[in-house]
């Protein structure tokens, strides 16, 4: 046989390093890939809600709020509607979102509802937390936040929100934090257009910010766009429920919203002229109530548009003006 050339043989020490140490572990990978991912969850079409509650729908009154929720966001994906119509979507799941404690005028001077989701170890909470969670009758949570509400839409403690709290269709406020960047120039940043090009006499000047100031004043004012830290920044846009289910509390929001997969974002009711919009629609005061006599679809969509988004109207080939 021929002498060996080192210690160590074999496709590790092979000059191209690969993912896999050998192809019998590829092999394996490929067979256990089935495995490894959840399985597809079986999704009822309608269900009953049988728990009880002390809540009583309420008519809304001039400056009733309800509260806001919290949500992880899970990512994006598309939809199509009833006309074919693709709709770039962003999932949020509501997990396990709970009431925690009531701020009152009375003992806290304002009032507001302190809602706490998902779970966190006991290991990892402060006593003082631990004892709220006590209180509540509820499991360790994640994140504890404050939302405020009016006197009647006060919800008790222990209350669990889910998504039904929103109706698909109806516009909504979502506020989290951007994602972090680092140093970025004035055209990632700020949208600026930059210089030209080099056929047209621009020269090291492609991105530049150009002129900061002026003649007159002879400085740069405070709160010039400039090169700085981008992200993670306060954001708040405008977003449409697309798309509701309750068996995974999930929640189909129109549109790109702020933060990265896994991050927190706070939904509530659109104010302003955004809340123009909703007024054709019936929101529920405080929070859901169901009927245990009523069978709900588990997954509810907007309504699709009437006219036809497709169907453009004939313009014709010439013009009268030309």
């Amino acid at each position: 046989p021929p002498p060996s050339t080192g210690p160590c043989e074999g496709p590790l020490c092979s000059g191209r390093r690969t993912f896999y140490a050998s192809k019998w572990q590829k092999r394996l990978g490929h067979l256990l890939e089935s495995r490894r991912r959840p399985a597809v969850p079986d999704i009822p079409e309608t269900e009953v809600i049988i728990k009880g509650s002390k809540i009583r729908n309420v008519k809304p009154i001039l400056g009733s709020k309800r509260t806001a929720v919290m949500a992880y966001k899970v990512g994006c994906m598309s939809l199509w509607d009833e006309w074919g119509e693709k709709h770039m979507i962003t999932v949020c799941q509501v997990d396990r979102l709970h009431v925690l404690r009531q701020m009152t005028i009375q003992r806290d001077g304002y009032e507001a509802l302190q809602l706490g989701m998902g779970y966190r170890s006991a290991h990892r909470q402060k006593r003082p937390t631990l004892g709220l969670f006590i209180k509540a009758g509820v499991g360790p949570k994640h994140h504890i936040c404050e939302f405020r509400v009016s006197s009647d839409c006060m919800l008790p403690v222990g209350h669990q929100i889910t998504v039904r709290h929103f109706v698909a269709g109806q516009w909504c406020f979502v506020s989290g934090m951007t994602k972090a960047k680092g140093y970025q120039g004035v055209m990632k940043r700020w949208g600026f257009a930059g210089g030209g090009s080099d056929k047209r006499g621009h020269r090291q000047s492609h991105r530049a910010a150009g002129s900061m100031g002026q003649r007159g004043a002879a400085k740069v004012w405070k709160g010039k766009k400039a090169h700085g830290h981008m992200g993670p920044d306060p954001r708040c846009v405008n977003a449409q429920v697309f798309r509701i289910e309750s068996a995974r509390n999930l929640i189909f929001l129109k549109g790109p919203l702020p933060g990265f997969k896994g991050s927190i974002v706070k939904i509530s009711d659109a104010r302003g002229k955004t809340a123009l919009k909703n007024r054709h629609i019936r929101l529920p005061h405080p929070t859901f109530v169901p009927d245990p006599e009523v069978e709900y679809p588990v997954t509810i969509q907007k309504p699709p548009p009437e006219r036809d988004p497709f169907l453009y109207p004939e313009q014709p080939l010439y013009q009268p003006n030309d």
